[in-house]
């Protein structure tokens, strides 16, 4: 599993998990008003669940994705394919792009170049540029858009608000009341993956409550129904530990999350549905933060890893847009086998130099138009030889991942907005 993957398995990970621990005030504040409300909430689920739905690639887009994972981090091996790429841009760079569109049950995927953005309710865009920067350097680029409607980008920030502010002043066992009644069918969709093991929402006497949510993976119940999905988890996933932490320029931490052996822990505090720092005074979240990520991850015999990847996060909060803008300029102390010790570690120090790695994600109207989700990234790699030993543990995980493990991980994910449409309706009848 590639760290891409990896990082987007974390974030729709951690965004089930808040829907699953959502309160019913959650509903009402997809939309200024109840009939607005549940159109944005119908028309959001519907797009995002709709493309983990029976997905059907034609073949050249299936043998993309298999190079793109193959050769992530020695593009040379993809670079002159021409059954991968569509065509060839200006600057001698490889582009491929793919359309995705629903339709009647299936999610079905093709193979087209576009610079316009999506137009249909749950329609996709993706394109990936590769660039021969010097004979060794490569750069990838992606960029990824989804259509969800018509909601508006503040909505979604009003959404989290609302399941911060519901939990405040509750006692847990009046939480888990809640969202047990007000989501039956998200929590049975997804009890069959993950069970919240702790839940505490502390008050302090500044009016902010803290909470602390560990979620426990249960690949073991799965499966019964995702056998190939659940080996994979007990296989990478549940042996993978990782840490990401946002920081102020004072130190102030925002928010914490860790995991380890099948466990992982949210740490937040809120006050009004607004983030407040985890310690001392109530004070407004800054939109410029640091980002701290710590990640390991064992595959075959080897564990490899970094710690303190520290990088820019600012947040995105403009009139029609919202989200997260990284960028990740400082080389991580890496911990590598000792069998890879002599060579050269040149190479890992590349992706952080000029011009760095940026990632951005944000959700963005326009009115008249479609809502857009959008995630986009930049990485520059060196190939050498450390960089084809961490290509091949990684192309060994991508491997294991496409195919049956894929199917099931997306009928997973596609039950789980299935069910959470069908909740949110209902609280908005």
């Amino acid at each position: 599993m590639t760290i891409p993957t990896i990082v987007r398995f974390l974030a729709l990970t951690a965004s089930l998990s808040v829907a699953t621990s959502a309160c019913r005030e959650v509903a009402p504040a997809f939309g200024p008003n109840v009939p607005l409300a549940r159109q944005n909430a119908e028309e959001f689920f519907y797009s995002v669940g709709s493309r983990f739905t029976n997905i059907q690639r034609s073949p050249r887009i299936l043998r993309a994705r298999a190079q793109f994972g193959h050769y992530a981090l020695t593009p040379s091996g993809v670079y002159n394919d021409t059954s991968v790429w569509l065509a060839i841009g200006p600057d001698s760079a490889r582009l491929f792009g793919d359309e995705g569109v629903f339709s009647i049950d299936r999610y079905i995927v093709n193979t087209k170049l576009s610079t316009t953005p999506p137009d249909a309710l749950s329609e996709s865009r993706e394109i990936v540029r590769l660039r021969m920067l010097k004979d060794n350097e490569y750069e990838w680029f992606t960029n990824v858009e989804v259509a969800l409607g018509s909601i508006p980008a503040k909505s979604m920030t009003d959404v989290l608000a609302a399941a911060l502010a519901g939990g405040e002043g509750k006692s847990p066992a009046a939480i888990r009341a809640n969202y047990t009644t007000g989501f039956p069918r998200t929590v049975a969709a997804m009890g069959r993956l993950f069970t919240i093991d702790t839940l505490r929402a502390v008050p302090d006497s500044d009016g902010a409550t803290t909470y602390d949510i560990a979620i426990r993976l249960t690949p073991d119940i799965l499966k019964a129904t995702m056998p190939h999905y659940a080996a994979y988890i007990d296989k990478y996933i549940s042996k993978g530990k990782y840490r990401i932490t946002l920081t102020d320029k004072t130190g102030g931490r925002w928010f914490d999350a860790w995991a380890a052996n099948y466990y992982m822990h949210f740490r937040m505090r809120s006050k009004g549905g607004h983030f407040a720092p985890l310690e001392g005074a109530v004070r407004s979240m800054p939109e410029a933060l640091t980002i701290h990520v710590d990640l390991s991850m064992k595959i075959l015999i080897f564990t490899v890893g970094w710690t303190e990847m520290t990088g820019d996060f600012e947040v995105i909060n403009t009139p029609h847009e919202r989200g997260w803008s990284m960028h990740f300029a400082k080389e991580p102390e890496w911990h590598l086998p000792p069998t890879v010790g002599y060579l050269l570690k040149s190479s890992l120090r590349r992706p952080f130099q000029d011009p760095g790695i940026p990632v951005r994600i944000s959700i963005r109207d326009n009115p008249g138009s479609q809502t857009i989700l959008n995630r986009r990234g930049t990485l520059v790699v060196q190939e050498s030889g450390i960089l084809r030993f961490l290509n091949r543990l990684s192309g060994t995980a991508v491997g294991d991942f496409l195919g049956p493990s894929e199917r099931e991980a997306n009928r997973f994910n596609a039950d789980a907005f299935r069910a959470l449409r069908q909740d949110v309706a209902a609280l908005l009848q």
